[in-house]
């Protein structure tokens, strides 16, 4: 899996919903792009085989920090992924996933940047949550991602393909291992995949399929935008009964 598919795919193929009814519809060549942002921003901090990036995910999965995961998996990095998030209907959370060990660089929203697992990272890469926010105020001891990932061009010379290693928890992740027929109809993300959903979600986003991506919102919300948009597909992440 690449980006070929989805980079010739018309319409939008990621519906995200954050808090406060921030929204963001963004198509398949728009998310090619800002993939190919990242893979220009990390590709300065050596983005390859040895790059790893520890992304905790600790107010759920943002679509700023799925371009960046997607960044570094199509370029043969490491993704460490935390399991540490919170469900908006339960407000039952898991322990705090440790920081990787050997060098790492991590990337996380505004108010995070001081979490105590990132004191051993390389780089940390911050982001502002509001889904057109221009830029983050950071100190200089942090990389602002929303305005320094705008400077890097919407295409990249290098071979970008499904090398990359993903670990979710403790666990890798075979994340390239989709049905093929995973493009049809809407996934619906309800905070962040399980482990054992991400290959499902990145093999459907990648070839061209629908998802809703929700933060912040609650269960009736988010299932009766789903039921606008089209046929649902499937649920991922954790739902109350």
């Amino acid at each position: 899996m690449d980006l070929s598919i989805i980079s010739r795919t018309g319409g939008p193929i990621l519906f995200w919903r954050g808090p406060d009814y921030d929204r963001l519809d963004l198509t398949g060549p728009v998310v090619a792009n800002w993939v190919n942002k990242g893979v220009g921003l990390f590709g300065d901090y050596d983005l390859g085989p040895d790059f790893t990036l520890f992304v905790p995910m600790p107010a759920g999965l943002h679509w700023r920090e799925l371009v960046a995961i997607l960044a570094v998996l199509l370029a043969d990095g490491r993704v460490v992924l935390g399991t540490d998030t919170q469900s908006d209907d339960s407000m039952a959370s898991t322990a705090a996933s440790a920081a990787p060990e050997g060098d790492f660089h991590a990337f996380v929203p505004l108010g995070y940047e001081d979490d105590e697992r990132l004191s051993d990272a390389e780089e940390v890469f911050v982001y502002n949550p509001p889904a057109l926010a221009l830029s983050t105020p950071v100190g200089e001891d942090f990389i602002d991602v929303n305005s320094a990932i705008r400077a890097y061009p919407d295409v990249t010379p290098r071979r970008l393909q499904s090398t990359g290693t993903l670990i979710v928890g403790d666990q890798e992740v075979e994340w390239t291992e989709a049905p093929k027929d995973s493009k049809v109809g809407i996934l619906v993300s309800n905070s962040t995949p399980l482990p054992e959903e991400w290959a499902t979600f990145l093999g459907h986003l990648l070839r061209g399929g629908e998802s809703l991506l929700a933060n912040g919102m609650d269960k009736a919300r988010i299932t009766d935008l789903a039921s606008s948009l089209g046929e649902v597909r499937g649920r991922l992440g954790t739902w109350t009964k």
